[in-house]
């Protein structure tokens, strides 16, 4: 019998163990992007992810639009709207540094939309059965624009976003 463990090492250098052999029929394992926002972090399914950019010095400003709607990309021959959602969500100062990335995700309906996080972390395989809901005070990010949260090994809340909810057209009507 072939069992082997593999161990990663996150950010904070914590080995975290995925036993191959422990999945149980019941449990959801999604992969999940990694990011944060402020002092929080956050996470999107990898399949919704496109790719991932640093913050470029070329975005084409839009006329009158809201303060989190940061303009335009082209992004192989893609116009890509990018969206500050630090400002959308008040999670902190926005800061632009070597650190901050954009996050271009696909949505169901097929548009690419840029997000701008303050820095993107990595991908974590998470059941999503284990999902618990966020509390009204338990995010800086009102619980419409999340799925839940799960509590990771070192006791770390990672909060799951919606991102179709997020980037919604109807979210986004008012603001282009």
């Amino acid at each position: 019998e072939n069992s082997f463990n593999l161990y990663i090492s996150n950010r904070e250098g914590i080995l975290m163990e995925n036993n191959r052999d422990k999945a149980v029929s019941s449990s959801k394992i999604t992969e999940f992007m990694t990011f944060e926002l402020g002092a929080m972090k956050y996470a999107i399914e990898l399949p919704k992810i496109k790719e991932i950019l640093t913050y470029p010095d070329n975005i084409t400003t839009l006329p009158n639009t809201s303060k989190w709607v940061k303009g335009l990309i082209n992004s192989r021959g893609e116009v890509v709207p990018i969206l500050d959602i630090r400002i959308k969500f008040n999670t902190g100062p926005a800061v632009y540094d070597e650190n901050t990335s954009i996050i271009t995700v696909i949505t169901e309906d097929k548009r690419m939309i840029g997000i701008v996080v303050d820095l993107v972390d990595d991908v974590q395989k998470l059941d999503t059965s284990m999902l618990a809901q966020v509390a009204e005070m338990g995010s800086a990010i009102p619980p419409k624009y999340l799925k839940g949260y799960v509590r990771l090994d070192n006791n770390q809340m990672l909060v799951i976003m919606d991102i179709e909810r997020v980037v919604d057209k109807e979210e986004l009507q008012d603001w282009f």
